[in-house]
């Protein structure tokens, strides 16, 4: 990792982060991003047309390269709440018909399936530990009409493998809905290889934010299936507002899903941090699992209870839970800059691609020491 795209991350002059999974820091050319933006709203409130058009259609352009979609098929949402909340009131479902959902599935996505489809049984099943087909075949019912999955699961970061449980949903005519906030950034993604129907994503995590921006993949083989819910008048393709008497027809694609006016200024940011991944390339999942392996090494070596599991793919958290005085520990690195999460008495570290070995021995050197008594220093350029 060389010292000039550390640069890129001004996190790294004062902090080791490892909370990825948590938040992530905006880039320099992101933090550009919202200064033009400002900029343009302080000297003319507005953007003009072609301008703010052009800005629309490069981030989605730019989000569907990293996951090897079309631009067709992305929608620019403000979070992933929002992406599957549009995923799954626009399916074709009728009253009777059932969602399997992965029981230990973020409350984002719960609250969203639990509320939103009143006329929809909704059965909730465990997916962690266990083959995802076995588990699909094993509880769908004849009207089950789709499944509902995080990628990795936030807190241990175990990662469902989606290419046979794709395949097979497929197979089965049932959709597949994905949350991908903790998985997209950090691994290798593409809809070509895993051709999934929906994936949601906050720009918020491994993205680097900002928070207020995401995208939601459709699969463009479901265009005309859907329903048109979520849709408004931004949804369409308006040659200008001089004439708003005009009635332009709705995009047919996924475009069609946006309702108003956009957040600019976080999409304009968080398409300037994928750009940063695109350049960087797939030696950013390399360093994230060499960092992760290391981390690993040096929790087995002080006896930690490491919840993440070794086999299988591998995301890019590693979570930990102490015998005891886990918020101490917490304290214990926060006081000497490191940053990582708390989640359920256990211990998340979520490196990125411009972390460092050196971080890492930092990290366990501090976490091998006695908290009351550690002198240890941070390098953060190690």
């Amino acid at each position: 990792m060389s010292k000039d795209e550390r640069e890129l991350f001004p996190v790294t002059h004062e902090k080791i982060y490892f909370n990825h999974a948590g938040t992530g820091p905006m880039s320099l050319p992101a933090q550009r991003a919202v200064m033009q933006c400002v900029e343009t709203y302080l000297r003319q409130a507005e953007f003009d047309l072609d301008a703010y058009l052009e800005r629309v259609r490069s981030a989605r352009a730019t989000v569907a390269r990293l996951i090897k979609a079309t631009p067709e098929e992305i929608v620019l949402t403000h979070n992933t709440s929002e992406g599957i909340y549009i995923a799954l009131i626009n399916l074709p479902l009728h009253e009777g018909d059932t969602v399997l959902i992965m029981d230990e599935i973020f409350p984002a996505v719960r609250y969203v399936a639990d509320h939103n489809l009143p006329y929809v049984k909704k059965k909730y099943v465990s997916f962690l530990g266990k083959d995802a087909v076995d588990v699909v075949r094993k509880h769908r019912e004849r009207k089950t009409k789709a499944v509902v999955i995080d990628h990795v699961h936030f807190l241990i970061g175990e990662m469902i493998d989606l290419k046979p449980l794709a395949a097979f949903c497929r197979q089965e005519n049932i959709y597949l809905v994905v949350d991908g906030i903790q998985a997209i950034g950090a691994v290798d993604f593409s809809v070509q290889d895993t051709p999934v129907d929906f994936v949601a994503c906050g720009a918020a995590k491994w993205l680097f934010g900002p928070s207020g921006a995401g995208f939601l993949y459709v699969n463009k083989e479901h265009f005309n299936s859907l329903n048109r819910f979520h849709t408004g008048w931004l949804g369409a393709e308006w040659p200008g507002f001089d004439n708003i008497e005009l009635r332009p027809p709705l995009y047919s694609d996924a475009r069609m899903f946006e309702q108003g006016t956009r957040n600019i200024i976080g999409i304009s940011a968080f398409a300037e941090n994928i750009k940063v991944l695109l350049e960087y390339g797939p030696a950013r999942v390399e360093q994230i699992q060499k960092l992760k392996q290391q981390l690993r090494q040096g929790f087995r070596d002080m006896d930690f209870e490491i919840i993440t599991p070794a086999r299988g793919l591998q995301s890019g958290i590693i979570s930990i839970k102490p015998a005891k005085d886990a918020e101490r520990l917490l304290e214990h690195l926060t006081s000497h800059n490191v940053v990582i999460s708390l989640r359920n008495n256990c211990l998340r570290f979520s490196p990125h691609f411009y972390n460092t070995p050196g971080e890492v021995s930092t990290i366990l050197n501090l976490l091998g020491s006695d908290p009351s008594k550690s002198t240890a220093q941070i390098r953060p350029f190690a």
